[in-house]
């Protein structure tokens, strides 16, 4: 995964190289091998200080941080063309997708809101949306943290019985013997809503995500 990938941006790559600065020294020659070993080490401990830096404060660690950078994001760097600035950013979307991923509530995440996809949600503004950054969660059927309780019988997860109102969770959430009443309220990070509309709605991404 690329900081481009991460953050969704796109930036034009651009390759140089001199070649008169580099004929006098040759790959197989100790003397280029030992200065291209010593320059190695030099950008790699550069690097792990900037990315020290930027993760300051954040739930996630500078190594971390580097072993998600490509090669290219690491070339980029050297080069002076990917910022602190960028790499702050891109720390910052590793903690947050991290923090999500596992079914966590990312501390800006504030505000009530309603995916179609995912149900009540926490998100960092309040309102109805068509999709959410919970929708990966969705998407690799892992839990999503809610900020209030659901009905059962409005879960695609809930299967009736013969009973006209009761039913059983797909999932295997603790139950009564008889199973779950559809107008049962409880907290659920497995609850999915049922569709309400066409299966034509394409999703709406949501508003920039800005830590408040």
């Amino acid at each position: 995964m690329s900081w481009r990938e991460t953050l969704g941006g796109s930036l034009s790559k651009t390759a140089s190289y001199t070649y008169n600065s580099q004929k006098s020294l040759e790959s197989g020659n100790s003397t280029y091998s030992t200065y291209r070993d010593r320059n190695a080490e030099t950008d790699h401990a550069n690097l792990l200080e900037t990315l020290a830096d930027v993760c300051r404060g954040l739930d996630i660690t500078p190594v971390e941080v580097k072993e998600a950078l490509s090669p290219e994001d690491i070339a980029d760097k050297r080069k002076g063309a990917l910022s602190g600035d960028t790499l702050a950013a891109f720390a910052r979307s590793l903690s947050l997708w991290r923090e999500r991923d596992q079914g966590k509530r990312p501390a800006h995440y504030t505000e009530q809101a309603t995916c179609k996809r995912c149900g009540p949600v926490w998100l960092w503004f309040s309102g109805e949306v068509l999709g959410c950054p919970w929708c990966w969660n969705r998407a690799a059927d892992k839990p999503i943290p809610r900020p209030c309780s659901v009905h059962c019988g409005d879960c695609i997860r809930f299967e009736r019985s013969d009973h006209p109102h009761l039913g059983h969770c797909a999932k295997g959430k603790p139950e009564a013997i008889a199973g779950l009443w559809d107008t049962d309220r409880r907290y659920c990070e497995r609850f999915l809503p049922r569709p309400q509309q066409t299966q034509n709605d394409q999703p709406r991404p949501a508003r920039a995500e800005t830590k408040r």
